[in-house]
């Protein structure tokens, strides 16, 4: 294909999701970072913003390059694959290096970056086009490309890098008119802008200006919604130090009632949670020994009676014990499930090779029937339940080998330490997932087949999950229809 044509199938792309892409808000823009991998932190719910001042301007404050980019990165990303103009504006880190963080996942950076959706700008067009920093003459700037996207693309995400403000070209005061002003430039617009500070490099008085001027924050991997900011009409004013007070106050007597609130609220949740964990144990418990006493009278009406039953009666008590071999089969997932938070056992070191062994050992059969192959690399050790992690690891092993498809099952098993945590990945390339039941997957009883497709009780991968819940750790899935899944879980490091 010509660079023309591939410009021209590049720009009737754009004008593709131009046409069905949702509004850029700070809700969808927020979304990039709940929805990532890349990104483990938390995000304050959007719940009850109409109480809050609020637009599409978010400040990130950091204090390592892997803390920035672990937000910065799902942004971009997020604004590339919504087909929107995206435009970093750098600071002290080169092109080249900032586009290696940038690259990976399913979002073409580099095809974004040759057609123009994604551009690089220095310092020099943009904030200090004049030689110093002037609020106007940015305003203008940002003004001009939210005009300009409008004409190709659906929005305008905006990021930058601000440590240039300790220069002696920008002055506080400017800086900070501007940045309280950008709002009000933002507001209404298709248009959502991300800046970064460097906590290691920006001194506290002027990060506490910073703090005031934006109405969304990210620091720690946590997005909060921020009740110190002040609007841009009230900054400036001479009575500003009074009703900082006043908010400051009221600020700390809100929190102080919510804390009061939640307590209260997660005392009565914890109370029932418990109720409902005994009832569920004691309820999956009572019910094997009827199931098993039907199933085998029904077994047992069938063997004695056999030659005064016809095919049709006989068919009746085979779809009889099927149904209370499934049911069966439901109680002791719902026992093992209720099980896991009643388990009071301290957790110790566990060699995570000596269980995937066993779990190895107790699966042969399945994998021997199927050809299966299974990859196993050395695995780090972790503090937790062994039995728990053992039941882990079984199901999505056993999931990999049923979910195989027409192809030979083919796993390979991962794990690496990373700080106090470790990353485990469990892989195949089997039937995939559809991306928009992702998120059901892990929902007890939701099953995406029906039982003569596959059989199963809809148990295992909420199992897992309230294992790796149980753990402290989090556990997702990367996954594409034919294309083979991937589970990935944390757990705590052994000492």
């Amino acid at each position: 294909m010509s660079q023309k044509a591939d410009r021209s199938r590049q720009q009737e792309l754009r004008t593709e999701k131009s046409a069905t892409a949702d509004s850029l808000t700070l809700e969808s823009g927020l979304e990039a970072l709940r929805s990532s991998p890349a990104f483990h932190g938390t995000v304050e719910p959007l719940d009850g913003l109409d109480d809050l001042e609020t637009c599409e301007h978010i400040a990130l404050f950091y204090r390592s390059r892997e803390e920035r980019f672990a937000t910065v990165t799902p942004f971009i990303r997020q604004g590339i694959e919504r087909g929107e103009r995206v435009m970093y504006v750098i600071d002290d880190l080169p092109k080249s290096a900032i586009l290696a963080e940038l690259r990976g996942g399913d979002v073409d950076v580099d095809a974004a970056l040759e057609s123009g959706q994604l551009t690089f700008h220095s310092l020099e067009e943009t904030y200090l086009r004049s030689g110093r920093f002037d609020p106007d003459d940015m305003l203008e700037v940002y003004a001009d490309a939210i005009e300009e996207a409008k004409e190709e693309y659906p929005a305008l995400r905006v990021t930058a890098n601000t440590n240039f403000i300790l220069d002696e070209y920008a002055t506080l005061e400017d800086f900070m008119a501007y940045e309280s002003r950008v709002n009000d430039l933002f507001r209404g617009e298709d248009c959502i802008a991300l800046c970064h500070y460097d906590c290691e490099r920006i001194p506290p008085e002027t990060l506490v200006d910073v703090i005031r001027t934006h109405p969304h924050l990210v620091y720690e991997d946590t997005v909060c919604h921020n009740f110190y900011y002040t609007p841009p009409e009230e900054f400036f004013e001479p009575d500003e130090p009074t009703r900082d007070v006043e908010r400051m106050l009221n600020t700390l007597v809100d929190r102080a009632r919510a804390r009061s609130e939640l307590n209260e609220t997660v005392a009565e949740l914890e109370e029932s949670n418990e109720r409902l964990r005994r009832f569920a144990y004691v309820a999956s418990h009572d019910l094997q020994e009827p199931l098993r006493m039907i199933s085998s009278y029904l077994q047992l009406l069938d063997s004695r009676y056999a030659d005064d039953l016809d095919e049709e009666a006989r068919e009746y008590i085979d779809f009889a014990v099927d149904g209370s071999d499934r049911m069966r089969e439901m109680v002791n997932g719902l026992l093992a499930y209720s099980r896991i938070d009643m388990d009071e056992a301290d957790f110790e070191r566990v060699e995570c090779d000596d269980v995937v062994d066993d779990v190895l050992t107790d699966l042969q059969v399945q994998i021997d029937e199927t050809d299966a192959t299974v990859d196993l690399e050395p695995l780090p050790a972790v503090r937790g339940e062994a039995h728990q992690l053992e039941q882990l690891f079984s199901n999505l092993v056993s999931n990999a080998i049923k979910y195989s498809g027409d192809e030979v099952p083919r796993i390979e098993i991962t794990g690496e330490k990373r700080g106090d945590r470790c990353v485990f990945s469990v892989d195949d390339d089997g039937i995939g997932i559809d991306p928009e039941y992702v998120d059901q997957i892990f929902d007890i009883f939701n099953r995406l087949h029906s039982n003569d497709e596959f059989q199963g009780t809809g148990i295992g991968l909420s199992l897992c999950r309230k294992i790796v819940d149980h753990h402290g750790g989090d556990i997702w899935v990367d996954s594409e229809p034919d294309d083979g899944t991937t589970f990935y879980f944390t757990l705590p490091a052994a000492a």
